[in-house]
């Protein structure tokens, strides 16, 4: 008997000593934070969403196989994705804050935390047309860049990556509707346009301010917009028949989202 509990014994210890390594390695992951282009979720889950009071804040989103989940398979990391439709920093709706409110309740964001993924902007372009790009530009920072240093002290050792919004429109001009392989329309939207740019250079001057990194999704999106041919698009028009999977129109198709993953786990 004195044999069997030496073996015992030994064996426990064996097993703690595996396990520990197991144990800690399994709290590295990546965390994202962001809008309706990055969560993604499926049409009538968003409509339903939008609808109930457990979302209205900016909490408990619903989300697909977006491309911070795909970044995070291929670098072997697990995902706490906290992104929420209509999500913004300065104006009425769901707030990116709340995400992180919840992603740090959570035990989400930790010193184990290796990447930190935030796409957010576009939605409070439009929503404050009164001010002016600089106006912007300087409110975003203001109301933004105290949330990213919230992740800093929550996640001290995670690299924070402001991710941009891919390829939208050509120029002025922005295909929505899709029948065929090549677009039926080419809309002239100057103002759309001022909010893509706006909301581009508001990521980059929080990446600045913040000093943490930003992804410029465009150079490498340049030829895969709203008004790419089929095989081609990475964002959905209106009305979108030939653009492959995606889950809302005048988003991110699944093809966008793969591409998108891509370039964050090559960065």
């Amino acid at each position: 008997m004195k044999k069997l509990r030496t073996l015992l014994a030994a064996a426990l210890l064996a097993l703690t000593v595996v396990a520990a390594p197991t144990a800690s390695a399994a709290q590295k992951n990546l965390v994202a934070f962001g809008d309706s282009i990055l969560a993604d979720p499926g049409a009538d889950i968003y409509l339903s969403s939008r609808l109930t009071s457990s979302t209205a804040n900016g909490a408990n989103c619903p989300s697909s196989n977006n491309f911070a989940k795909r970044t995070g398979a291929k670098v072997g990391l697990p995902v706490r994705d906290y992104s929420c439709s209509g999500a913004v920093s300065m104006s009425q709706g769901p707030q990116i804050s709340t995400q992180i409110d919840t992603a740090i309740r959570n035990g989400a964001l930790t010193a184990d935390t290796q990447r930190v993924i935030f796409s957010s902007g576009f939605n409070d372009t439009y929503n404050n047309s009164n001010l002016s790009r600089d106006q912007l530009r300087a409110r975003f920072v203001r109301t933004t860049a105290p949330q990213i240093e919230r992740i800093k002290r929550a996640a001290p050792n995670a690299r924070i990556q402001i991710v941009g919004y891919p390829t939208i429109g050509s120029g002025n001009r922005y295909c929505l509707l899709h029948f065929g392989p090549n677009p039926s329309d080419s809309t002239y939207l100057p103002q759309v346009r001022g909010w893509e740019d706006s909301a581009q250079w508001m990521q980059v001057d929080l990446a600045r301010a913040t000093g943490t990194e930003f992804v410029d999704i465009k150079p490498q999106t340049r030829n895969n917009g709203m008004c790419a041919g089929a095989g081609d698009r990475y964002f959905a028009g209106l009305i979108d028949f030939t653009g492959g999977n995606g889950n809302l129109p005048i988003h991110i198709n699944a093809r966008g989202h793969e591409a998108v993953a891509r370039i964050l786990a090559r960065s």
